[in-house]
Order: C-alpha cells, then sequence, then structure tokens
C-alpha cells in the first residue's frame, strides 16, 4: 500500500502500465493512445462505463476496505482526465 505519494504513483503506473498491458487494453503504454476506451467512449458517447467503475470501487472499497481500490479508482479518472475533450 502506497504511504508517499512516490508510492502512490508508482503503484498508478504499475495499474495504468504493466496491469492495462496485460489485458491488452492499452499496448502503446500510459501516454500512448487507448483505443479500447477510445472504442467505449465512442460507442457510449460519454465516460459512463470509467463513471461506473469508479462508483462500483468506490462502494466496494467501503464494504471490503481494501487499498487497491483506490489505486483503480484513480487509474480510471486518470483516464476520464486523458480523455476530457
Amino acid at each position: 500500500m502506497a504511504n508517499t505519494f512516490e508510492e502512490f504513483t508508482r503503484d498508478m503506473r504499475g495499474l495504468l502500465a504493466d496491469t492495462a498491458a496485460g489485458k491488452g487494453y492499452n499496448a502503446t503504454g500510459v501516454d500512448g493512445q487507448n483505443l479500447t476506451y477510445e472504442f467505449i467512449q465512442t460507442a457510449t458517447g460519454d465516460h459512463g462505463h470509467a463513471i461506473g467503475e469508479i462508483i462500483y470501487k468506490a462502494l466496494r472499497y467501503m464494504r471490503k476496505r481494501d487499498p487497491q481500490d483506490l489505486l483503480k479508482i484513480a487509474a480510471w479518472a486518470y483516464l476520464i482526465y486523458k480523455h476530457h475533450k
């Protein structure tokens, strides 16, 4: 669990780079084009999927108190921020 901002950003990079690449979501890295996110955003017309993931992770955090959920909330928020137009 990250206790410093440096650890938090390291863990975030792990989620956004390693985990996303491993699942095939984004083969071009954290700052590269994310075709999966763009496709879902275009298909739904907005950031609804990402917002839903944030809400789900927040509710799950309240039940289980797993700090990984906080990192996932931040990762989804970053993706919304990155794709904000």
